[in-house]
């Protein structure tokens, strides 16, 4: 599961592998893992099966689904199509087991050696680092998968063709198919009515080419980036190639579930029962029309039915990663479908209810409750009192105790007395004396500063300040004796001079 774009979107708990988004390594761990699981599967099962066959019954009355595959490839029959040999058979079964360990093996290395992201990884490790929006690595990492794939067809053609050979349920026996049908035009003859291949050259043959062209198509994804015209088309993105990948293996699929149904050459009828045929009614669905099993279904009953039905699954899971990756949430496009149904339909057990709510409910849930209070008006002044839960005042008008009174929903009430605030002004006299019985003048001063006589002063008269005066001996001679004596010291040399 991926995102369109990179966003934190927040994934539920079941969306296990949303946690490995953007970590390349922990993806291949995943899928390691995965294939590991599997290949147990198979292998124990192969075992199981192996354990509870009864050569004495029909090998599609007990319920056997990997034993007919196996003796259908050639193992361990001989003419009649009866096992002869179950050495082959588990030794397919134990080496699905090791398979399982050694891939087992391979996730815990990449777990617990690499970093979870091969960005920060050097060498090889760094070429199969991916971004989901980067179409070119998406490219080479497809076409390594189809070269795989390719190479597993082979080895079918390399088993029939060299190795053992194939049951044939034409003559019941096991042989080589030495001239496989090479011929285009045979081969695509089969397009109308693909589930009738009667032969097993015809079989084979069509796997030569599907392997080629599996093979040729894997090199040239490797090998050359995708077209613009498939870059603007395509969806790259974690969802979107989730969802190409469901819808090849729905196609898968439908195709096994058709041929496992109706034809009897890859699937004979020694180990799988008689063919069937398909209803469609209410759901689709295979049966047994000659009435081979007296109870229970054989086992082409159960392979055709559980494919056709998880291929069908599968298409849907396409589909819904599919449209994830368009941007388009069906869940969410689904609740507001249902949202909006329910507030325009009439439904009976809803007794009353709100649309409108100040906080959200979810709707569904809701089966009684009572009126909500209407919400305030844009403009406070226009509320009006209806009721006398306590409100601050609006100024539109003031409830009386004559209105108030004997209301039992009355919980607070006051009368506000209007003053105008005013943090310092002069005294006016008229308006004390009203309020507070004072304000008029006294004739005697509240405070003065106090008076003293100029015959407590200590202090002579100050003198007269005086910047520079020089010194004239004929003004001061007579008025000051330090002078004279000063002069008189000095007259000898003052006559002399």
């Amino acid at each position: 599961m991926y995102a369109v774009n990179k966003t934190q979107e927040q994934y539920p708990w079941w969306a296990g592998n949303a946690r490995f988004i953007d970590l390349s390594n922990t993806f291949i761990v995943a899928h390691v893992a995965q294939a590991a699981l599997i290949m147990l599967w198979a292998g124990a099962f192969t075992l199981f099966e192996l354990a509870v066959y009864s050569p004495d019954l029909p090998m599609y009355s007990q319920g056997l689904i990997l034993l007919p595959h196996l003796v259908t490839q050639g193992w361990g029959l001989n003419s009649g199509g009866v096992i002869q040999d179950t050495f082959p058979l588990f030794a397919i079964g134990v080496i699905h087991i090791v398979a399982a360990g050694v891939l087992a093996g391979g996730a815990y290395f990449h777990r617990t050696r690499l970093a979870p992201s091969l960005a920060k990884e050097s060498g090889r490790a760094a070429k199969f680092h991916f971004e989901w929006d980067d179409p070119k690595q998406l490219g080479l990492i497809l076409g390594h998968h189809l070269v795989f794939l390719g190479l597993g067809a082979l080895l079918l053609v390399i088993k029939a063709m060299a190795y053992g050979g194939l049951y044939d349920a034409n003559i019941g026996e096991v042989r080589l198919v030495t001239d496989p049908t090479l011929d285009v035009g045979t081969l695509f003859s089969y397009r109308t009515h693909l589930f009738d291949v009667n032969n097993l050259e015809d079989l084979v043959g069509g796997h030569i080419y599907v392997a080629v062209l599996l093979v040729l198509g894997g090199a040239w994804h490797i090998l050359v980036p995708p077209f613009n015209w498939v870059r603007q088309r395509f969806l790259f993105s974690g969802d979107g190639i989730l969802a190409y990948s469901l819808f090849g293996i729905a196609i898968a699929g439908f195709a096994a579930s058709y041929y496992c149904g109706f034809n009897t050459l890859a699937y004979p009828t020694e180990f799988y029962g008689p063919p069937l045929a398909l209803k469609s009614a209410f759901l689709p669905s295979f049966y047994d029309p000659s009435g081979a099993m007296a109870s229970g279904y054989s086992s082409r009953t159960w392979l055709a039915n559980a494919h056709f039905y998880l291929a069908f699954f599968f298409v849907q899971g396409g589909l819904w990663h599919y449209q994830r990756a368009m941007g388009f949430d069906l869940s969410k496009a689904f609740a507001n479908w249902q949202q909006n149904i329910t507030a325009v339909s009439d439904n009976p057990v809803l007794t009353y209810q709100n649309l409108v709510h100040p906080d959200p409910k979810p709707l569904l849930q809701v089966r009684y409750e009572a009126p909500q209070i209407e919400p305030l008006p844009l403009l406070a002044m226009e509320q009006a009192f209806t009721d006398f839960i306590y409100r601050p005042s609006q100024g539109l008008e003031q409830p009386s105790l004559a209105t108030a009174s004997g209301v039992r929903t009355t919980l607070y009430q006051t009368t506000y007395q209007p003053h105008k605030r005013t943090f310092y002004h002069p005294p006016e006299a008229d308006k004390g004396k009203a309020m507070f019985g004072y304000g008029g003048r006294t004739p005697a001063s509240l405070y003065e500063q106090p008076k003293r006589s100029q015959a407590d002063r200590k202090y002579p008269t100050p003198i007269g300040a005086v910047v520079y005066e020089p010194s004239q001996n004929h003004a001061n001679s007579a008025q000051t004796p330090h002078a004279e004596a000063v002069v008189s010291s000095n007259g000898a040399s003052a006559g002399t001079g």
